[in-house]
């Protein structure tokens, strides 16, 4: 029995001392980084690696199996192999080991850490060990959407136009800043009100540039060409530049108005006028009296600061209600009533014989009613 118990204990010793040996050997095994080609490498390279697997001891490591483990975001180029044998290691020496390895084209940019496992043959002890690969991935900067306050801008208002870009690139964008320039007089920046720093923007990140803008009461109803200016530095500390044309819509209002009404021969002529900053459609123009159409007429439109003659007939002198109907460019209708007074008038002229001709009477048109002022004057107080 007591044979059987120094027996054991000197395998159990045995194994002890082989298991201690061969982590010792294990042990003083380091993994470095060599080369890594390019240096950083972007996002959808390939990129040589060189590691060395030194010994540090005093004693010579044998039968070594050296093996890569990549993992995302890094793949191994088919044909490369993943495991190494090395007969063996002299102290204080080194052996290297090569791969080519692609990386993946939605990585970000940062620090990645590349696995390797290495064991002696025949013993169970594995150790693993890490090096650091260097990627650098560029910016991509796109306009999501520009939103304005007020939703829609009229002549006359200061804004706030809010654009937000993304970075859907797999570098960052740092120290980003935006400018906002109109193609026109009609809209300017309010003080330092074109100019936004963002700061930066990390990849799949979206920032915001909020522009103060001022419209000018005589902008027309119409979209004017802007241009969204970006400058940032990118991972490497480059200056980049990224540009948008975009629109700046503005929405007026059509306002029709009679400058002149009077007797025209036989016809009744109407002078319409558009003094307002959006063009005025479908116009529908009609002359009544004693709730009768007596005579109406149509334009196909009407453009800001632009005047149109029209004449009526079948009138008779009295009271009468001139309706002016429209659409503006967003086809919402607008419909006005101008009351005036159609009355005769006479005049003498001296005949070539010396004597005086009779009274001949004419119409004469009295424009226009008190009302007609009142609401003229109203329109003016909102403007």
């Amino acid at each position: 029995m007591k044979n059987k118990i120094i027996s054991v204990s000197f395998a159990i010793l045995f194994l002890l001392a082989v298991s201690t040996g061969a982590y010792a050997i294990t042990e003083n095994l380091e993994v470095v980084l060599t080369k890594q080609n390019p240096y950083p490498v972007e996002p959808d390279q390939v990129v040589d690696i060189e590691v060395s697997l030194q010994n540090t001891g005093y004693g010579t490591s044998e039968n070594i199996i050296f093996e890569i483990i990549p993992e995302s975001p890094f793949t191994l180029l088919p044909g490369q192999e993943a495991e190494k044998a090395f007969s063996r290691i002299p102290a204080n020496d080194q052996v290297t080991a090569s791969y080519k390895l692609h990386v993946d084209k939605n990585a970000i940019s940062d620090n990645y850490e590349l696995e390797f496992k290495y064991y002696q043959i025949g013993v169970g002890v594995q150790v693993t060990s890490k090096v650091m690969i260097q990627i650098q991935g560029k910016p991509k900067l796109i306009l999501e959407k520009i939103e304005t306050y007020p939703e829609e801008m009229e002549p006359g208002d200061s804004a706030a136009i809010i654009a937000s870009v993304k970075n859907v690139g797999t570098g960052s964008a740092s120290f980003t800043e935006a400018a906002l320039i109109s193609n026109t007089t009609y809209i300017l920046p309010i003080l330092s009100g074109g100019l936004y720093y963002i700061g930066e923007i990390k990849p799949g990140e979206t920032g915001e540039a909020n522009f103060d803008m001022s419209i000018d009461n005589s902008a027309e109803s119409k979209t004017y060409s802007g241009i969204l200016i970006l400058t940032y530095k990118d991972d490497s500390g480059q200056s980049q530049t990224t540009s948008f044309s975009i629109g700046i819509p503005i929405r007026g209002e059509p306002i029709i108005e009679i400058l002149s009404a009077k007797i025209d021969n036989s016809a009744f002529k109407i002078d319409l006028e558009n003094i307002g900053t959006a063009t005025a459609k479908a116009l529908k123009i009609a002359l009544v009296q004693d709730g009768e159409v007596k005579d109406s007429a149509v334009a196909n439109e009407l453009k800001p600061t632009k005047h149109k003659t029209l004449r009526f007939y079948g009138f008779r002198q009295g009271e009468a209600i001139i309706n002016v109907s429209y659409l503006d460019e967003s086809n919402e209708f607008f419909a006005n009533e101008f009351p005036v007074s159609i009355k005769p008038s006479v005049y003498s002229e001296e005949q070539a014989g010396g004597g005086v001709s009779p009274l001949a009477p004419i119409l004469i048109v009295v424009v226009v009613l008190e009302s007609y002022y009142l609401w003229r004057l109203r329109r003016r107080m909102k403007k």
